[in-house]
């Protein structure tokens, strides 16, 4: 049972393996593609001024020709910051915008014709019957992130052809094979990778992979079937100011993310429908080395005489990884379900009793890690049942505060009748 629990799980070695080998298949298929290739600009900017009378920002993404983005009015807020969307394309030094207000049926609300990108935005914004015109006056607003602040190229990606972006459908991306990165006009370096991505191309990230302040650069390889995306990175060597390929074992984690407070890159991932998980992961001597995998379990809950099972999670925070939902011992024993409401928890089924069992934590103050007290497992009893004499599972259940184990009996399938090794559980 442990063995699950402190592993990511047969199934999500298997899913990382098959992603691999889509890979791998993606890239034996671009070696035969055709030598032609294109090269296109990408980039995510923004921009703060005013819309007539009005204080705006605005923020846009490029792609090739394409241009995606949305404004909002100041001082904005979570709700309104992307409520206004804006889709157009580039036209010369300038863009042509469609705006859409996704909180009114995302009806077009205006259209936006800049004369120029090159120093901030000018032009102006018609509305869609054409009889108000406001000016537009926007400029840049300079990196606020440090890494983007300490990355001086200009971006462009060289790809199989030129990615459609009427903004309509799901196309077939191009297959990008390289990074191409300018510095002051001209070719600085050229990164080769295997990317593509579903409907659209993957944007360059930034991030700081290894926690040294210097920005590193990262790309989505493709998008599987589940939530495990691969990744290939670049670090910035500082001694020679180039990109160099990140080591395997970084490469090797779908979706990383990376907490630079505690130096942690930590990864969720799922094995399978109902096994989900998070791993962490810490620098040690030029590569990341695995610190600690929780893989969700069932916890079993009386609801009345009703038998329920709760899917509990694991989550990523504070430097560590913990159960939010969880069972909680008090300091005069008695115990109590955290962020778990028994109604919203399936009816029991037998299929998940290989992975039923009541972890039962000792509370902490926020942020602060809690203490794992015991854990209460199945366990096999002798008992009568209607096919005879069976060792049956005896079940854990959190029951008004406390625990109460309850013999299947009434299910011989379930039973043996030889006495299982606890290795049962990690079938």
């Amino acid at each position: 049972m442990r063995a699950i629990r402190g592993s990511r799980g047969f199934l999500h070695g298997l899913a990382f393996i098959l992603a691999l080998v889509v890979l791998a298949a993606t890239r034996v298929s671009a070696a035969q593609a055709p030598a032609s290739s294109v090269e296109f600009p990408v980039w995510s900017r923004t921009w703060v001024g005013s819309l007539g009378s009005n204080q705006v920002e605005i923020s846009l993404n490029r792609i090739a020709q394409g241009l995606s983005g949305s404004y909002c009015y100041q001082p904005c807020r979570a709700r309104t910051r992307s409520q206004l969307g804006l889709l157009g394309r580039m036209r010369g030094q300038g863009a042509e915008l469609i705006e859409r207000d996704s909180g009114h049926g995302a009806a077009m609300t205006g259209t936006w014709q800049i004369e120029s990108l090159k120093d901030g935005i000018t032009g102006t914004w018609i509305s869609p019957n054409g009889q108000r015109k406001l000016a537009l006056a926007l400029r840049p607003i300079p990196p606020q992130d440090e890494l983007q602040a300490r990355f001086p190229y200009e971006i462009r990606l060289v790809a199989d052809a030129l990615p459609e972006d009427d903004g309509e459908g799901c196309p077939t991306p191009p297959r990008v094979s390289a990074i191409h990165l300018y510095k002051n006009g001209e070719l600085f370096q050229t990164l080769e990778t295997e990317s593509q991505g579903t409907c659209s191309i993957f944007m360059p990230v930034l991030v700081d992979a290894n926690f040294d302040g210097w920005p590193d650069l990262r790309l989505a390889q493709f998008l599987p079937a589940g939530p495990n995306i691969p990744y290939q990175t670049w670090l910035y060597d500082t001694n020679t100011n180039r990109f160099v390929d990140a080591p395997a074992g970084l490469q090797d984690i779908s979706s990383a993310e990376f907490d630079p407070v505690h130096r942690i890159v930590y990864t969720y991932w799922r094995a399978s429908c109902c096994e989900h998980g998070v791993s962490t992961y810490r620098w040690k001597q030029g590569d990341v080395e695995e610190v600690e995998s929780r893989s969700s379990y069932v916890l079993p809950v009386l609801e009345g005489t009703t038998r329920r099972l709760c899917y509990i999670t694991p989550s990523y925070g504070n430097g560590f990884i913990e159960f939010k939902s969880r069972v909680e011992q008090a300091a005069d024993g008695r115990l109590k379900l955290r962020q778990i409401d028994p109604k919203t928890c399936d009816i029991y089924d037998d299929t998940f009793l290989q992975r039923a069992y009541i972890d039962i934590w000792k509370p902490a103050p926020l942020g602060q890690r809690p203490t794992l007290l015991r854990t209460e497992e199945i366990a096999w009893k002798p008992t009568q049942t209607s096919a005879g004499k069976r060792y049956c599972p005896e079940v854990p259940f959190f029951d008004r505060g406390r625990i109460q184990r309850i013999v299947l009996r009434e299910r011989p399938e379930l039973c043996s009748e030889k006495a299982p090794s606890q290795e049962w559980f990690s079938g």
